[in-house]
């Protein structure tokens, strides 16, 4: 079984693609990877398509973790697995 892990923030740029390169990059090192499938989404549409935020790729590069993802909105199809957990992601200063 494969256990799908999503994360999830505004627009899919900051929040959930680092916490996604971050899990990835745990999943991996456990040598864990073949049992997880690790994404992430936004809940809203305005970022589809783009690379997740320069500030972003840099820090987790910083931790010498690759990220190339693109941000997607999250789908009905994602909340029907039951093998889904959605970790939902909110900013600090709210």
């Amino acid at each position: 079984m494969t256990i799908h892990v999503l994360f999830v923030c505004l627009g899919n740029i900051c929040r959930s693609p680092m916490a996604e390169g971050v899990f990835q990059q745990l999943v991996d090192e456990a040598g864990l990877t073949e049992k997880f499938h690790i994404d992430s989404a936004g809940t809203g549409s305005w970022h589809v398509g783009e690379k997740s935020h320069s500030g972003t790729r840099a820090i987790l590069a910083e931790h010498g973790i690759r990220y190339n993802g693109r941000s997607r909105q999250i789908t009905t199809q994602d909340m029907a697995n039951p093998q889904t957990y959605i970790c939902l992601l909110y900013p600090f200063d709210t």
